[in-house]
């Protein structure tokens, strides 16, 4: 019986963390930020933005560059690159972002290639759309 549970533990820790590795790579790509809700409640849409987050995912490890599209189809990247960290805790997945001297942690929601949800640690909920005419 002992066994029995120890299996079922494992197989349980073992498909969270599958399951948290394939909405982690779902992320890579091109977003546009379609909402953002503060903290007090109030929204803010972004119906049409020339910018928008270009996410890279390498293991446990990613980047986010602020990009905008050109005319010919390609991007141009604008501000610094953003390097974060990604863990499960707890059973949610929690990004760590270092920029410069500054960090901060955004918690992914749900991301599942057309959708993407971070819950910033200050409260604010950005919801993403992916890019449909990115040339990668």
């Amino acid at each position: 019986m002992r066994n029995l549970i120890l299996l079922l533990i494992l197989i349980s820790v073992t498909a969270c963390s599958n399951n948290s590795k394939e909405m982690v790579n779902a992320m890579e790509g091109y977003w546009n930020i379609e909402t953002v809700t503060l903290p007090d409640g109030s929204e803010r849409e972004f119906p049409f933005s020339n910018h928008m987050d270009h996410f890279e995912i390498e293991g446990y490890n990613g980047v986010k560059n602020r990009v905008s599209p050109t005319y010919d189809g390609g991007f141009i990247n604008y501000g610094s690159p953003v390097s974060f960290t990604w863990e499960v805790v707890d059973q949610d997945v929690v990004l760590t972002f270092k920029d410069g001297d500054s960090r901060y942690q955004q918690t992914l929601k749900k991301c599942n290639g057309s959708t993407l949800i971070l819950l910033h640690d200050n409260g604010t909920e950005y919801i993403y759309k992916a890019h449909e005419n990115a040339q990668e």
